[in-house]
């Protein structure tokens, strides 16, 4: 992230010779010669004020500026180890920089081994240097990441690199094996940049000639390439590159990146066997790629899987860091592994897909993803690549779908095209963001190498590990200018102070850009799902369902304002597409949480109406008739984890903001019958849209009349000769009968087929009588119920319910009745 700390620099030299590569960071010097031994001659060192961190920036050039340096030796103990360094702060007018005007500095070098006072003998790798003022203050000239600035002493006679045609056709970013896995071809985009060295752990990260790796220029985009021979299929190697001397980075197409910060503390039960980082030969802020051939082999046991029609998924949100790990507390230890085994619980809860935010490589272990730093590589805090594709393939066989969350706004501060230029010179980053919604490093989307990156991203995993599709996070940052509406300064590359109408009103370039992307996905499987955070106007997102997207619909305000008990802002209509602004029929994924947004039931628990706020059964009943009218409502919708138990804790900071830190694991939350009975009205209607589809697809018909109050609420839906009814009292202290009209059927003929947890609904006169908050669902004969449901493992949590095999329910049965005995998902004929 941008303001985390971070050791930068870049070091080359022969590894065999006991040199240890260089620090991750940003250019924020130039150098005269470019190419700097230990035998050079009268060096010129460039500071740019305005590089990096700028925090020098716009200084008066009458400022007293000094170099803080030293040296990386074959004295350091570790890469990031200075010696020959002066006491801090060292005013002596060998370290004091010359101005030389529109915020540059120089610093001359006569000689190094004098300069420093080196002794021959001692092995010279890096020069290192932090820029300050004459007092040592906070305000110091640094890399993009707040680190040392390194500079690498090459070996004598090293070559310069050379033009060559990239082999058998277009560049191919990233490692390509051959056929056999015994080289492979290294290519790295790097517009603009002069030379790049490939180091790799295959002659244990020696820096030699062979690797200096050649370019080729294709329509203005500068690619280096080099290949590698002498390697042993299915082996794990590890590698990273140079640029220009002073930047070391990871590859942004690794397909598995080692973080020497944070890998250590990843246990050996979430991913056995890891590939160990090379902290004596890197240092630990440089992220390394790890190649394999073998590394897209995997044994999948789902030879095929139908995914359910976009008109008919109900996904579940998924945090895998919380989802699973030590009940009861928030350590944030979930892991796949734990993931995988509870998809039978979500398979039971009756949604047909998982939607995984994001897996990708992020900064750190605990995280809810929204800071990737590579896109191509799984992030190990979870588990292995295999286990990534394990849970797929055992997803599958459950006939649930599995669609990734993916962030293509912003990245945090490791992505290598974010550290290899300084940022006022920047193509692929934003040194501010045109719109009104960034957080991190906002991304150029004009810029040719990001647009490819991302539909190579997609086609990857398509592919590579058979998710179903993607979300698309925060779609009002990938436009253009366009709506926003902003000036931007080439000079500075920034753009003026954003609006948020302007970022949240019609932009045509975001919805090209959507359309580009959505093509590159099918290209590649036409049917995958596409799923866009746009929450913009109907205008829009129509124009997005149009190419086949869905996009999502927050309804959580007014989802919270009825589980609280009020009735102002309370309509649930919106659940419906067609009734929120008039959007296309099927083309929303509602929601009455999400990770973004608070608990329904905190709120409740917090701010609830008088007969809420203190009656925990209430609560939970409220909850389950906000369940009801989105499920009961056709198309596609989220559920967030733990959302249908009733989880209360907050997700918010006290200023409003997400409260992104682990939070409890309470699987236990269904040892409480009320808890329970909630999680079961889940099931029964989520049976209900299971076996009854047609009723919740596109071409049903559906009168939602979800705005009332005191006269209640409901939802008529009929296909051919099939009706279901929903009814619903959103009252907190009353009982009402409501009407069941006459399109509904004749009422003698309702069935009941789901009902509030511990409520007794009745027909009588044609109307529904419904205790307060409750809701009940009745269908025609034709109807199918829920009955036969796979037994759940929670069953001695659930009460016993009877019903007459009308699917009425009754209040108990008498000797010689054949009844319905309900317990859980558990149903039984019976003969008392």
């Amino acid at each position: 992230m941008k303001n985390s700390y971070l050791r930068c620099g870049a070091i080359w030299l022969f590894a065999s010779l006991g040199i240890l590569p260089p620090t991750a960071g940003a250019q924020v010097v130039t150098t005269s010669p470019a190419i700097i031994t230990a035998d050079t001659k009268n060096i010129v060192i460039t500071f740019h004020a305005d590089w990096g961190n700028r925090g020098m920036a716009g200084l008066p050039a009458s400022t007293a500026v000094y170099a803080h340096t030293g040296l990386i030796t074959s004295q350091s103990a570790t890469p990031d180890d200075w010696t020959f360094a002066p006491t801090w702060p060292d005013n002596s007018a060998k370290y004091k920089l010359k101005a030389e005007g529109s915020g540059t500095w120089t610093l001359d070098i006569p000689d190094i081994r004098q300069y420093y006072g080196v002794p021959a003998g001692v092995e010279i790798k890096n020069m290192v240097f932090v820029f300050r003022d004459a007092a040592g203050s906070d305000s110091q000239g640094k890399t993009i990441n707040g680190g040392d600035i390194s500079l690498t002493v090459f070996p004598s006679g090293f070559p310069a690199p050379d033009m060559r045609q990239y082999p058998d056709g277009d560049p191919q970013p990233g490692a390509t094996p051959s056929s056999d896995g015994s080289s492979a071809i290294f290519c790295f985009p790097a517009p603009e940049k002069n030379m790049v060295q490939l180091v790799g752990s295959w002659n244990d990260f020696a820096i030699v000639p062979d690797q200096q790796m050649h370019y080729t220029d294709i329509d203005g985009i500068r690619y280096f390439w080099t290949s590698v021979d002498g390697l042993e299929a299915g082996k794990d190697y590890t590698y990273y590159y140079i640029v220009d001397g002073q930047t070391a980075v990871g590859d942004p197409y690794a397909r598995l990146v080692l973080d020497g910060n944070n890998d250590k503390y990843i246990s050996s039960a979430v991913y056995p066997d890891m590939p160990v980082f090379p902290s004596e030969k890197v240092s630990s802020s440089v992220p390394v790629a790890v190649y394999n051939s073998d590394a897209g082999k995997y044994d999948w046991q789902t030879a095929s899987f139908t995914r359910p029609s976009q008109e008919s998924l109900v996904l579940y949100e998924v945090l895998i860091r919380d989802f699973t790990g030590t009940e009861g507390k928030a350590n944030g230890n979930g892991t796949i592994s734990g993931l995988i085994d509870r998809l039978d619980y979500i398979k039971e809860l009756g949604v047909n897909g998982i939607e995984l935010m994001p897996i990708m490589e992020f900064d750190g272990n605990n995280s809810w993803g929204y800071n990737p730093n590579f896109y191509f590589a799984p992030d190990k805090a979870y588990g292995t690549p295999d286990d990534y594709r394990r849970l797929v393939d055992e997803c599958h066989a459950r006939g649930l779908a599995v669609v990734l969350d993916v962030v293509f706004n912003q990245t945090a501060g490791l992505h290598p095209w974010y550290l290899m230029y300084p940022m006022v010179l920047s193509k692929f980053y934003n040194g501010t963001s045109p719109h009104a919604y960034s957080v991190l490093n906002d991304w150029n989307q004009n810029n040719e190498l990001v647009q490819r990156q991302f539909k190579d991203v997609l086609r990857y995993w398509l592919t590579e590990y058979k998710v179903d599709g993607f979300r698309f996070d925060l779609v009002k940052g990938l436009g253009d200018n366009d709506s926003y509406g902003n000036t931007y300064n080439e000079a500075t590359n920034t753009w003026g102070t954003p609006s948020g109408p302007g970022t949240d009103a019609y932009n045509t370039s975001r919805i090209a850009r959507m359309v580009t992307l959505h093509a590159a996905v099918r290209d590649v499987d036409p049917t995958a799902y596409f799923i866009n955070e746009d929450l913009a106007g109907a205008e829009e997102e129509n124009a997005l369902a149009s190419d086949g997207d869905l996009n999502w619909a927050n309804i959580n305000n007014s989802a919270c304002q009825f589980a609280m008990g009020y009735e102002e802002n309370s309509s649930l209509s919106r659940f419906f597409s067609p009734s929120d602004g008039g959007r296309m029929r099927g083309s929303t994924v509602s929601y009455a949480e999400s990770h973004d947004e608070e608990r329904m039931a905190y709120k409740q628990m917090k701010y609830g109406a008088n007969g809420v706020k203190n009656n925990y059964a209430m609560r939970m009943r409220r909850l389950g008739s906000v369940a009801a009218q989105m499920l009961m409502t056709p198309g596609p919708h989220m559920i967030w984890q733990f959302q249908e138990f009733g989880a209360n804790q907050t997700t918010k900071n006290t200023d409003g903001s997400n409260n992104t830190n682990p939070k409890l694991v309470v699987w236990n939350n269904l040892n409480n019958a009320n808890n329970a009975g909630l999680c079961q009205t889940y099931r029964d209607l989520l049976a209900l849209r299971d076996a009854n589809p047609e009723l919740f697809g596109n071409e049903s018909s559906a009168t939602i009349l979800l705005n009332g109050w005191a006269e209640g609420r409901s939802i008529l839906l009929s296909y051919a000769d099939k009706k279901l009814l929903l009814a619903v009292n959103p009252l907190v202290d009353k009982s009402i009968d409501i009407f069941i009209p006459s399109e509904a059927g004749d009422a003698s003929s309702l069935r009941l087929l789901a009902a509030s947890h511990n409520t007794s609904p009745a027909i009588a006169n044609g109307s529904i009588a419904l205790e307060p908050g409750a809701f009940a669902v009745y269908g025609s004969e034709d109807v199918s119920s829920a009955i036969d449901e796979i037994p759940s493992d929670y069953d001695s949590a659930y009460p016993i319910i009877y019903y007459n095999l009308q699917g009425r329910q009754i209040a108990a049965p008498v000797p010689g009745q054949i009844v319905i005995r309900r317990q859980g998902t558990a149903a039984y004929k019976v003969i008392y």
